[in-house]
């Protein structure tokens, strides 16, 4: 793994790979999301390490509070923006536990990548959150600390169906590693998809791979975890969809 001060320049993969999907997730902000079995996420104490990756686009940012992942409580357990669509958000199953990266509030491709190292017991932990390859500003307010995890058992909403995702989702990817600064840049690759499940360039993580909601399907009533076993169900008006980022 190349670290955080490499200076290396990534490569820009070719769009013509054809391994990217070809198609994302629909949903319409009301009472539509994918649920899989409930899973916990270590993120506190012990050097715990975790990553998600995910594109977005928002068909109302700032009028809502969309749900990336999710549970129950729409409150906390939770990866989400916000109302006013400038912050994405990480809240850990303890309440009051966040970070929030700064991002842009728009209806616009980005990606999107969150890293977490828990450094050890009683320490809050390192949080990097990039938009579109850059680092943003970050605020930590306690997460990973004591033992705290992360229990999520949706996309694009709670499992009440509450707080709901108004746009597009496309591969969402979470990882038992902290990816470093260049495999962001990789992954962005100047807004082009690249196939995330195979090392290449930079990108050297497709082993760290622990779940990855791909929508290759293109249609039906489950969305794959290509690498793990968190199969999805659609539920409500969650539907493929055909656009993707390009």
């Amino acid at each position: 793994m190349l670290g955080l001060g490499n200076s290396i320049v990534s490569e820009v993969y070719k769009t013509a790979s054809g391994a990217a999907s070809a198609f994302s997730m629909s949903f319409d902000g009301t009472g539509d999301y994918l649920s899989f079995t409930e899973t916990r996420f270590p993120i506190g104490d012990g050097g715990y390490k975790f990553s998600i990756s995910f594109w977005a686009q928002r068909d109302t940012a700032g009028v809502s509070a969309d749900h990336v992942l999710s549970n129950f409580n729409g409150f906390y357990r939770k990866i989400n923006f916000n109302t006013a669509g400038d912050r994405l958000e990480i809240e850990s199953d303890t309440n009051g536990q966040e970070a929030y990266g700064s991002v842009t509030a728009d209806t616009n491709w980005h990606h999107y990548v969150i890293t977490l190292t828990n450094p050890g017991s009683g320490l809050v932990a390192t949080v990097v959150i990039y938009e579109d390859g850059s680092p943003v500003s970050v605020v930590n307010t306690n997460l990973g600390y004591s033992a705290a995890g992360l229990t999520v058992n949706t996309i694009g909403a709670t499992s009440s169906g509450s707080n709901g995702f108004d746009g597009l989702l496309y591969q969402i990817a979470l990882y038992d590693e902290v990816l470093d600064a260049n495999a962001v840049t990789a992954i962005y690759n100047d807004g082009k998809p690249i196939d995330i499940t195979a090392d290449s360039g930079d990108y050297d993580n497709s082993g760290d791979l622990t779940h990855l909601w791909n929508f290759t399907e293109g249609s039906g009533s489950t969305a794959a975890d290509s690498v793990g076993s968190l199969d999805a169900t659609l539920n409500g008006d969650a539907a493929f969809s055909s656009t993707t980022p390009s």
